[in-house]
Formats: structure tokens, C-alpha cells, sequence
């Protein structure tokens, strides 16, 4: 930083009687291209969860680091977390990196591109979509798992199932929020088939071009200028269709209905339904594939769980009884742990601001940040520590919930005001199809010895796919 910034820093640090920060060892300590150099070819290699775990492992849990000529805060602890999501949320606004990725495609009125007012007003309004009573009503989700259990191979045959997860999620998606499904996994049409094309396309550049910060602009792409046309008018076609039906086909509860009982503009109604997209379709679905990938090779895990589901005697699992299912619980709350949907975030600092951690030799002291920082955090690496969750901490072992209590050390849904609001109707969506997959089927293999593989758009799904066989029941 400039000499009269860096005076200004060392002030402000000592008149709150914070201490310095750890800093990573720069190759090119101007710019710190280095270490984009190094996030960017991890990236392309798929392995940027993992580089940034070794560094953190490296150099600490929370320290300093450039890009671009912009110093950067790179913070792994729990303390910090709490601090910037919940105690110090004002601070703490979504801006930076993280708005830059989702601005594009969802718009300034999404909830997850706002802040204040327009942030409190969007997710008052999308509430009432996941009380209990819109949770419990499984009969739109049990069309397309039944769907899928008719396409998967009964004669153990190879399937990509990762592909079959995002198809699924998106029907059932769309069906929960406009009343018409895409269809993806059955019938989809041309129209329905290149929007879900397009979606993974934008969502991916959108992403990269967030982590270029001030270099965006040389990343030119007319396919992702045509891409967000195609997936915007997709979602504006339907809304038009429903405003001329004036209400979508009656089939229980339906999102688009109560946006237009609401009165809201078409590019407000976009901004959300987009928003709904990108939580209830990719997270769940990412979040399932890596479970499913682990499943595929630990027979162990999927004996216990059968074992547990097979005392239902067939009967479609209920949101009560999945409730109750301790042991598929405890697996569920394992994969959130290792494979966080959302494994990267970021905020930036709209004031001068202390965090309770982080400065000093031993990383407790607190730590002193200025206006306009971005900081970054990884779930991936943070739920990893062995210091907080055991020295198998890296190893899939559900039984560790038997007793494990924990904070803000395990946070697979955010946390704060703005938590996931639908965390629970993902929970539901993914106990449902574990219930009815090892109802349908006695056992899973792998056909695929290539180690995981993360590609880290907006959020996280797998590199290579998902090639596994099933034994039927």
C-alpha cells in the first residue's frame, strides 16, 4: 500500500489496540500477480479448494494477501466469521468479488445482490415460500424423483448421475416456482434444453471473471453476452405466460403465483425466480453428487444407511419420519462438511472495522481493517481443520455427529441474517432422494478412478462428472 495508507493503517491499528496481521510471502509483491497467477492455474486444474487449504495450512488462518495491486483479507476462523456474517453484519455488505459474479445474471433486486432495505423487503417476500407447510408437501419433488429412479439403470449399467441430479433439480425447480417443469429429465424442450445450457455457461464465466477483479475486462466473450439474453428471456417468457393465464395451472403451492398476487416488476419477478434457480437447483444438486461419490466407494456407509431406511418397509419417507432418521441425518451433515454447495465467499467492508481475530504472531489478537477490504473465506478449508474437528477431520466419518457440538466452525449454509433461507427445503430434498434412491437400490459402485475433482463456479459441483453403476434391491 502507499506510504501515507500504510501510516494511516499502523494509526488506526494502534488507536483500537489491534495487532499486525500475517502476510503471504509474494513472489512479485507489487501486484501480487503471483497470486492470481496461482489461484487462476488452480482454478483451470480444478484444485483451487484445494491450493487455498495448503496455503492457510502454510501460512494461517487469517493473513493478508494481493492481487491485482489490492490487498486482500484471507481469513479461516470462526471468530472472524461470526463477526462478518452476524455481530458485525452492517460492516460486512455483499459487494466486491461476490457481487461481481452474481450481478450479471440475477440482477441488483436479487437477494443475493442486495443489501439493506431491498435485501430485507426480498427475503421477507421469498419467506413464505419455505414455512413448514410448503416443505412438508412432497408431491411435486416425488414426480421427478420418481422420474429419476426410471431412468437410472436397473441392470447396473454406467450413469452419470451428477448430470441426472442437475436435470432433476431443475424440474423440480421450476415446478415449485413457475408450476410448469423444464422437464429436463424426460422431455425437455429446445428452449428449455439451451437455458439450462446457458445457465451453467454464465454462471461459470460469471465466476471467473469476479476472481479477475480489474482484469475482467480483458476476458471478452460474446457467447456469455448471448448466454445471459437466452437465460433472462427464459425466465421473462414464463413470467409473461403466467401473467396472461393471470395464475399458473393450480398444483398446490406455486412461487410465480404469490410474486404476481404481489405486483412486483417483470425484472424484480426475474431477479428472484433466477435467484431460487441458482439455490434450489445447484446447491442441492452439487451437494448430492459429491455425497453420492463418496457413496460409491465407502459400502460401509451405504449398508447403514439401508439398514436404517429399510425399517420405513417402503413407505414414501414423510418430512416428520426423515426427521427421525438419525443415522441419514448424521451422513447428510458429514457431506455439508466436506463439500460445502458455496465453498468460497466473500464480503467487503463498508467501514473501518475490527475482527476479533487474527492479529499477531499467534493469530488472537484483534485485527484492524480498513474501508473497502475484501475478505474472503473458504468452508472447505475451514471445516477441514483438524484443530476443530479431530484428526480425521479430512475422512468421511458421519458417526463423528453422534456427539459433536458445534458453532460457527460449521457453517454449510452461511450463517447470520442472511443464513440460507431454504436450507431446510434443501435438507428435506436431499434426505428424500437418499430415502427413495437405497429404497430402489441395494447398492452403488464406482466406475471412475479419477481422484475428486471441484470446479468452482458460483458454487461448487464436480469436475469429472459423476460414473457410477447401481444394484437393484
Amino acid at each position: 500500500m502507499a506510504l501515507h495508507n500504510k501510516a494511516r493503517y499502523l494509526s488506526k491499528m494502534r488507536t483500537h489496540n489491534c495487532s499486525p496481521c500475517l502476510v503471504y510471502l509474494h513472489s512479485e509483491p507489487i501486484l501480487g500477480l503471483d497470486w492470481l497467477r496461482l489461484s487462476l492455474k488452480a482454478l483451470k486444474s480444478n484444485t483451487l479448494l484445494e491450493t487455498w487449504q495448503s496455503t492457510f495450512k502454510h501460512v494461517g488462518n487469517t493473513f493478508w494477501v494481493k492481487a491485482m495491486g489490492k490487498w486482500i483479507l484471507m481469513t479461516n476462523d470462526p471468530q472472524n466469521l461470526k463477526a462478518i456474517l452476524s455481530t458485525s453484519f452492517d460492516d460486512w455488505p455483499v459487494a466486491g468479488p461476490r457481487l461481481d459474479a452474481v450481478l450479471p445474471i440475477l440482477g441488483p433486486d436479487s437477494i443475493f445482490s442486495s443489501n439493506g432495505a431491498k435485501w430485507h423487503d426480498g427475503r421477507a417476500m421469498m419467506r413464505p415460500a419455505f414455512i413448514r407447510n410448503q416443505i412438508a408437501d412432497l408431491a411435486c419433488f416425488e414426480r421427478h424423483v420418481a422420474r429419476l429412479l426410471d431412468i437410472i439403470p436397473k441392470n447396473g449399467e454406467t450413469v452419470d448421475l451428477q448430470d441426472l441430479f442437475y436435470r432433476m433439480t431443475m424440474d423440480s425447480t421450476t415446478d415449485f416456482m413457475f408450476g410448469y417443469s423444464t422437464n429436463m429429465l424426460t422431455d425437455p424442450s429446445p428452449e428449455a434444453a439451451e437455458f439450462c445450457k446457458m445457465f451453467d455457461y454464465v454462471n461459470a464465466r460469471s465466476a471467473t471473471r469476479a476472481r479477475l477483479g480489474v482484469m475482467a475486462f480483458l476476458d471478452r466473450d460474446k457467447k456469455f453476452d448471448e448466454g445471459l439474453r437466452i437465460v433472462h428471456q427464459f425466465v421473462d417468457d414464463y413470467v409473461e405466460k403466467v401473467q396472461a393465464e393471470k395464475r399458473t395451472p393450480e398444483r398446490g403451492y406455486v412461487f410465480l403465483n404469490e410474486m404476481m398476487d404481489l405486483e412486483r416488476s417483470p425484472l424484480y419477478i426475474r431477479s428472484q425466480l433466477l435467484s431460487l434457480i441458482l439455490a434450489g437447483r445447484d446447491t442441492t444438486a452439487g451437494t448430492l453428487s459429491s455425497l453420492f461419490w463418496v457413496l460409491a466407494r465407502r459400502p460401509d456407509v451405504v449398508k447403514a444407511l439401508r439398514e436404517e431406511i429399510l425399517e420405513l418397509d417402503g413407505r414414501s419417507p414423510t418430512w416428520e419420519v426423515m426427521k427421525n432418521l438419525k443415522y441419514l441425518n448424521m451422513v447428510l451433515k458429514e457431506a455439508l462438511r466436506l463439500y460445502a454447495p458455496v465453498a468460497t465467499m466473500s464480503r467487503s467492508a463498508a467501514r473501518d472495522t475490527i475482527l476479533p481475530v487474527g492479529g499477531g504472531r499467534d493469530g488472537k489478537s484483534p485485527l484492524f481493517v480498513p474501508k473497502g477490504t475484501a475478505a474472503r473465506w473458504s468452508l472447505y478449508s475451514m471445516q477441514r481443520r483438524e484443530d476443530l474437528f479431530g484428526p480425521d477431520a479430512e475422512e468421511f466419518q458421519p458417526e463423528r455427529w453422534k456427539d459433536l457440538r458445534v458453532l460457527w466452525e460449521y457453517i454449510p449454509f452461511s450463517g447470520g441474517p442472511r443464513i440460507c433461507i431454504g436450507q431446510q427445503f434443501a435438507l428435506v430434498q436431499m434426505s428424500y432422494v437418499l430415502v427413495r434412491l437405497f429404497q430402489t437400490f441395494e447398492g452403488i459402485e464406482a466406475r471412475d478412478d479419477r481422484p475428486m475433482r471441484h470446479s468452482m463456479t458460483i458454487t461448487t459441483r464436480l469436475a469429472n462428472d459423476l460414473w457410477v453403476g447401481f444394484t437393484k434391491a
